[in-house]
């Protein structure tokens, strides 16, 4: 088959409203890892499966606050029943029910009541915020993550945290209510306070109340910590050759009720994608080489496990697409399509732009009650955040790549239904399938595959231009060289794909394309341009001392210069600079050779010594060594 019957295939049978369908049937689960609302929607998308007759199994890993992967340790398992917080005095009135509000009780708060003052504690993550305020048993309301809030509140005796937003963060949603939670270890388990989180609305008039005198709250929590399991389903469709190389479509299943958004989406849209897959399979319109293979997860502790008790299928895996927050609505919130792109010379990168102009012209993919405006999208660089990262550590090695949307609603209550397109949801479904495809169609395409890959290399050597132009010549040489070295690297890797498939291919022509672009652009770079003061001064070549991708939350437990250092001079999309700063520490690359790969990743110069402090305080704090 070739590309257009691909795609017309896929328009006719994958349905965005059917994927919303099932996204609407996981929002109502309270999807916390490790709880039963959790599980309960797992169990409902394996029964989806096995009425669709997709083979399947669930897999169950320890949720006991002990076991590690990597340097990752398992969250405890919790069950929340109910919970409410209530102003007792100077006057009654209630703040908040579970029942009504589930974003209102913290993850992993403990079970209990209590009744005391409330006072504020500004962010309350530094030591700095209660200097001046006796919170002893007390209620702290703080704008922080709860996780770096509880260990100072409750050692100072407080009785009980309630997260609020700050005006940036509810923005212009006065009502809205974030997510939080606390994810103790079994070691912090007893020392794991009462949680609530309200809106901006309500801490404004609570300030204003305890401006004029003492604010007392009543706070009830029916909820337990315990050792439990963390769930993870998978699911397959066989290719038809056993011996090619695997594809492997991922969403994580959990957050609060409803996240619709994040992440009910690219679990909906994930069973879509299969029914699609499956039925177009059994009809005999498709045969797909590869087999491909589902995953629904608690995000990173469900993956990170399964990563290392399947090391013999992640070997075989070809490429990952991890799904995560892929069905806003663009008349709601308006935010562009994001496909953040594999790190380093991933071939699949060279697949984007053309499937979506294509995908963007398509007037099947408007969806019957979905938005009819145009496709907009962004291709960017890699990114953190979900569990694409996992893959793409060096210890596996494995291209993944993250499709989503920026939200400013996401980790809130107002994440709901309604900001999920059912129009949205067909066209990243039909994307996401259409590269799941491609490689079976190497026999009948790979004259447009490689026009596509031709087109993407000289975009990326014209890029790397860009940034070399005033860097000067060593910097700037050593910019475009090594663009070459990468994009000659995506060429081997488009002649190991086809040679798998037993198709032969010669480069050549290819690989002189990219000398002679090389060569006109290396002239140039101004020799007279300034160096960068002190650029080679430091050749020391660290080395990641562990394995895996770095917890987020260790970043936040830096002295508060270096954990800002590395929040906005060293971040890229949530914290991929980092994360790839840290993968290009094996021992061979100095502080600018870091600085030019990532410069080259993330198309914006990033000086020397902004690598070097950034590669110190991972130093200072064990994750790299000299």
């Amino acid at each position: 088959m070739t590309l257009e019957q691909i795609l017309a295939e896929l328009a006719d049978k994958l349905s965005g409203i059917r994927a919303k369908g099932e996204v609407s049937r996981i929002t109502p689960h309270h999807r916390i890892q490790g709880s039963p609302g959790f599980f309960a929607a797992l169990t409902q998308v394996k029964e989806t499966l096995d009425r669709m007759d997709i083979p399947c199994k669930v897999h169950a890993y320890p949720a006991d606050g002990r076991h590690k992967t990597f340097s990752w340790t398992t969250p405890l398992a919790w069950n929340v029943r109910s919970g409410s917080l209530r102003q007792v005095a100077p006057q009654e009135q209630p703040l908040m029910r579970f029942d009504e509000m589930p974003h209102g009780v913290i993850a992993q708060a403990r079970g209990g009541e209590a009744t005391g003052e409330v006072v504020d504690v500004g962010e309350g993550d530094s030591p700095q915020n209660y200097e001046r305020v006796d919170v002893n048993g007390k209620f702290v309301m703080a704008t922080g993550q709860p996780r770096e809030v509880a260990p100072l509140a409750v050692e100072r005796g407080a009785i009980g945290v309630i997260l609020y937003p700050t005006p940036q963060q509810a923005g212009a949603w006065p009502d809205l209510v974030r997510y939080g939670g606390f994810w103790p270890d079994a070691t912090q388990a007893d020392r794991t306070p009462l949680g609530f989180s309200i809106s901006r609305r309500q801490a404004d008039d609570l300030l204003a109340a305890m401006h004029a005198g003492p604010v007392r709250l009543t706070g009830t929590i029916d909820a337990d910590l315990s050792s439990g399991l963390l769930h993870v389903l998978e699911g397959w469709i066989p290719g038809k050759d056993p011996q090619a190389r695997e594809i492997l479509l991922i969403a994580h299943l959990c957050h609060p009720r409803p996240s619709a958004n994040d992440n009910a989406s690219g679990s909906g849209l994930l069973i879509e994608i299969a029914r699609t897959l499956a039925e177009l399979t059994a009809a005999g319109k498709i045969a797909p080489a590869q087999t491909v293979r589902f995953l629904w997860v608690p995000e990173f502790y469900g993956t990170l496990p399964w990563v290392t008790t399947h090391p013999e299928q992640v070997k075989r895996l070809l490429f990952v697409l991890n799904l995560d927050m892929v069905g806003e609505s663009s008349e709601r919130l308006g935010e562009p399509f994001c496909v953040s792109q594999a790190p380093g010379p991933a071939l699949l990168n060279s697949w984007f732009a053309p499937l979506l102009a294509r995908i963007a012209d398509e007037r099947r993919t408007i969806a019957p009650c979905g938005s009819r405006r145009a496709l907009h999208w962004r291709i960017g660089p890699p990114s953190g955040g979900s569990d694409h990262i996992v893959f793409s550590d060096p210890v596996f090695g494995i291209p993944a790549v993250m499709f989503g949307h920026a939200d400013p609603l996401h980790h809130t209550h107002l994440d709901d239904l309604e900001m999920v397109d059912p129009t949205q949801l067909k066209r990243v479904g039909l994307l996401t399938a259409t590269l799941v495809l491609l490689p079976s169609l190497l026999p009948q395409e790979k004259d447009r595959l490689a026009g596509w890959l031709l087109h993407h290399s000289i975009a990326e050597l014209a890029d790397a231009f860009d940034l070399a132009v005033g860097r000067g010549m060593e910097v700037g040489t050593e910019l475009l060289d090594l663009a070459l070295h990468r994009e000659e690297e995506r060429v081997e890797r488009f002649e190991d794909l086809l040679a798998e498939a037993g198709i032969a291919w010669d480069g050549a022509a290819h690989r002189q394309a990219l000398r002679v672009t090389h060569a006109a652009l290396r002239h140039y770079p101004s020799a007279d341009a300034e160096e960068e003061s002190g650029a080679s001064a430091n050749e020391n070549r660290l080395r990641k001392t562990f394995v895996g991708p770095l917890p987020y939350y260790l970043i936040r437990t830096l002295p508060a210069a270096d954990r800002r250092f590395l929040e906005q001079e060293f971040s890229g999309p949530h914290g991929a600079m980092t994360i790839e700063g840290l993968n290009l520490c094996d021992g061979e690359h100095t502080p600018q050779e870091i600085a030019v790969r990532l410069s080259l990743e993330f198309k914006q110069w990033i000086p020397v010594k902004t690598v070097s402090r950034a590669l110190a305080i991972m130093q200072q704090n064990g994750w790299v060594s000299g």
